[in-house]
């Protein structure tokens, strides 16, 4: 005991005990940068997914991702409230963005269906014809309004999608249902034709 708190030997007695700091300070000190470096590991990835890169992501993911149905109205209307027969009517709808956030409105005639009836007689309608399945995408912000139009070649779609009779003179509805959203109906009209 005496030698180890006396150290006996040639050289000056401050040598052994900054050899014996040295022996057993070492480990300490790998073991204390071990755990640190480990510790910190552990935090780090805990800390961006908390608050980091990964909340920021997941706010822009959550502000920009596809619009959904109930953040969508549609409205309709037609470029004139009365037509003569044989003339072709064309129809608008604008698709809002009723949400507080942007989202991404992808429009495409394969996710519209557009009908025309005249009382309970069914003229007109894209369902179950081929359309084009080309689409759109834009960012529709808050409150934001995108418009789509189609023509409507005025004559009766008979079965295999070709066209019959032309629109008889009365009053006829449109509908639409356009990404999933349902539009409130609009009334028009067909006159005879006067020339």
């Amino acid at each position: 005991m005496g030698s180890v708190l006396s150290p006996v030997g040639s050289q000056p007695p401050r040598v052994y005990w900054m050899r014996r700091v040295f022996v057993l300070g070492l480990p300490l000190i790998l073991i204390v940068i071990i755990a640190v470096s480990c510790g910190g590991g552990s935090k780090s990835p805990s800390a961006s997914s908390d608050g980091g890169p990964s909340s920021g992501s997941k706010t822009t993911s959550g502000s920009k991702g596809a619009c959904a149905p109930g953040d969508l109205s549609a409205a309709l209307s037609t470029s004139a409230t009365t037509y003569q027969v044989g003339q072709q009517p064309a129809f608008t709808a604008t698709i809002t963005n009723t949400s507080t956030v942007p989202c991404q409105l992808t429009t495409s005639p394969s996710n519209e269906t557009w009908k025309v009836l005249s009382g309970a007689a069914h003229w007109w309608t894209t369902a179950g014809c081929p359309k084009s399945t080309a689409s759109s995408t834009k960012t529709l912000n808050a409150g934001a309004s995108r418009k789509v139009s189609i023509t409507w070649d005025g004559h009766r779609l008979e079965p295999g999608c070709t066209a019959g009779e032309a629109a008889l003179p009365g009053t006829y509805h449109l509908k639409a249902i356009l990404d999933g959203v349902s539009a409130q109906q609009v009334t028009f009209h067909f006159t005879k034709n006067t020339q």
